[in-house]
């Protein structure tokens, strides 16, 4: 605006010098008065454009830096879920290994059973197959005299034949007498007492087969279970004390057996899920006294 008025004044200038001149000496130094005041003007708004264009360049630093100050926080966090991403994938990655570790040894105990079961029953075909096979017939006697010689020959093989007889009308009477469930539960408890776990572990199982709801399931899933532990065979007594954990959910002996799977993945070297059920019973059964157990295997992990 200042400019155009400074542009009018130098034509109203150069008209009136263009007109003869007429003007005064005092209105020529009125017009470089003015002339000059418009200069300082036109100085002055440059020089607060200057102002103006370095105050405006200052804030858009500033708000750069600030908003790059802002975003700090976002590319960090960015930065922490792509490394917990990393950690999970590494994580997901050794637990696949160590499923299939435990598949293969699976595979391969299965294996060694099945062959070690096959060997078993071809010694047990072998020995069935001897036991089958006749007698060898009994040598030739020797000629006998007429007279006493010979009837005492007969009088012989006929007390032989009678004692023959007696010996075998008690194993007739033997194989009559077939053993209950109860006795078998009771001859599987008196060899889990004297630590015989291999033999306490076939009767358990001889009576579950034979009677699997009767009145001592419970007791004797429990005992196969314990005798199974009693063998380090940690991975299949875990397996069993599960199914009692499910067959029978109230037992008294959930505490115990949850307890026992915890020392069993402890001795697996699965220190994970032994630290989860010693906390379930913390948790699920706090007046136990596997729960204070529980506490002292949680500190010392």
């Amino acid at each position: 605006m200042r400019v155009k008025r400074f542009n009018r004044f130098m034509i109203l200038a150069l008209l009136l010098f263009l007109l003869g001149c007429a003007a005064s000496r005092e209105d020529v130094i009125i017009l470089d008065n003015r002339t000059a005041s418009l200069e300082r003007q036109v100085n002055n708004l440059r020089d607060s454009n200057e102002e103006m264009k370095t105050t405006i360049s200052r804030r858009i630093e500033q708000a750069e830096k600030k908003m790059d100050y802002n975003l700090q926080p976002v590319h960090q966090n960015q930065a922490n879920t792509l490394a917990q991403i990393e950690t999970l994938k590494t994580q997901i990655e050794a637990l696949q290994g160590r499923i299939e570790s435990f598949e293969y040894s699976q595979k391969k105990e299965m294996s060694r059973l099945s062959e070690s079961l096959v060997k078993e029953l071809k010694e047990l075909k072998t020995r069935l197959e001897r036991l089958e096979q006749p007698p060898p017939p009994p040598p030739p006697s020797p000629p006998t005299e007429p007279g006493t010689k010979a009837e005492k020959a007969k009088e012989i093989n006929r007390d032989s034949k009678e004692d023959q007889k007696e010996g075998k009308e008690p194993v007739k009477e033997k194989g009559k007498t077939k053993a209950t469930p109860e006795d078998i539960y009771e001859e599987a408890s008196v060899l889990f007492k004297k630590q015989a776990f291999e033999g306490a572990k076939k009767k358990y199982e001889e009576y579950l087969k034979m009677d699997p709801k009767g009145k001592y399931g419970e007791e004797a899933r429990f005992g196969l279970a314990e005798s199974l532990f009693g063998e380090k065979d940690y991975e299949e007594a875990i397996l069993t004390y599960q199914k009692l954990i499910k067959s029978y959910p109230k037992s008294k002996y959930v505490p115990e057996a949850l307890y026992k799977q915890a020392l069993s993945f402890l001795r697996l070297k699965d220190t994970g899920s032994a630290r989860l059920l010693l906390e379930k019973i913390v948790k699920s059964y706090p007046k136990s006294s596997q729960a204070k157990l529980a506490q002292k295997k949680l500190k010392s992990l």
